[in-house]
């Protein structure tokens, strides 16, 4: 009867030892399962960072055909703004109306804010660079190693869900813009210009009831010059992606620079015209190489009545 409690403990421990292996199985069970799902999630999530990736890279590929460079392309890649860009260029071209400003202009601007922000220039730096994320078998490898370490691989998982490149902010333009100004548009901003400069240089132009320009026998070469660089500025600031003027607003701004600019040499016009179209109320005092009556109130000669239409 002695022996009874001692079999009784044995069994007892017996039971529990087996109770203690049977849950340190299914716990490696489970670790097993959650090992599993992870490492294929991992592999189904790196298959398809490497497809954007390669779709990118086409994007960026097909991008640089067109004229973009390398680095403004990537730019918009990372921006996910390239696939629209891409979609609009190609049917402009296909309709023979892309303007042979808009990707040079486009390209200069992304470039120059990249160029001047040190850490925007750090992550395109990042995409160009054609190891920028490892292989599949690399991170696949990474991986594997972890196995044995659940809290690793699931910090190693995490790390692919973040999808293909680093991404940063969308570029601040304006996306409708890309097509060449209409001809009848190109017409009319000649012809308010020429109206506009016959009031500060004497009847130097002719315009016909097509609202055709010609110039007369008045109209001095220098003044000829201007008249061609405030339609080809008009016409660059309404194609222009960095603003947002429409062909009227462009012209109403061209006019409005040079609309008091009587008197002052049609080369200086033409040298101060960046100048006077960026400076509210620019001041051609100073240019001036005759004297007329003045405007008390703007010290300035009388503006004429040349009103450009509105939008």
């Amino acid at each position: 009867m002695a022996l009874m409690p001692l079999v009784i403990a044995g069994g007892m421990a017996e039971g529990y030892l087996e109770d203690v292996a049977e849950k340190k199985a299914q716990l490696a069970q489970i670790e097993a399962f959650k090992t599993e799902w992870l490492f294929k999630t991992g592999m189904t999530n790196l298959q398809n960072r490497r497809e954007q990736r390669k779709a990118g890279e086409a994007r960026v590929a097909e991008a640089k055909r067109f004229g973009f460079s390398q680095k403004s392309a990537m730019a918009l890649e990372m921006s996910g703004q390239l696939e629209f860009e891409l979609g609009k260029v190609k049917s402009l071209i296909e309709k023979n109306k892309l303007s042979e400003n808009y990707i040079p202009t486009l390209v200069a601007y992304l470039e120059g804010k990249v160029d001047n922000d040190v850490d925007l220039a750090e992550s395109i730096s990042r995409g160009l660079q054609s190891d920028s994320l490892l292989t599949e078998e690399e991170q696949s490898l990474g991986l594997i190693n972890s196995l044995g370490d659940l809290t690793k691989l699931q910090e190693e998982f995490l790390k692919t869900t973040t999808g293909g490149r680093t991404s940063i902010p969308a570029f601040q333009y304006t996306p409708t813009k890309g097509a060449r100004i209409e001809l009848s548009d190109i017409k009319s901003i000649r012809s308010q210009l020429a109206s506009t400069l016959n009031t500060i240089y004497a009847n130097s132009f002719q315009i016909n009831q097509m609202g055709d320009v010609s110039f007369t026998q008045n109209a001095k070469p220098e003044v000829q010059q201007l008249f061609n660089t405030l339609a080809d500025k008009t016409k660059m600031l309404a194609e222009d992606p960095t603003n947002s003027y429409s062909p009227t607003s462009a012209l109403n701004t061209v006019i409005g620079a040079i609309q008091t600019s009587q008197f002052v040499p049609p080369n200086v016009v033409v040298e101060k015209l960046d100048e006077a179209i960026t400076t509210p109320n620019f001041n051609w005092n100073p240019f001036r190489t005759n004297t007329s009556p003045t405007n008390p109130a703007t010290n300035n000669p009388p503006s004429n009545n040349n009103n450009p239409v509105n939008d």
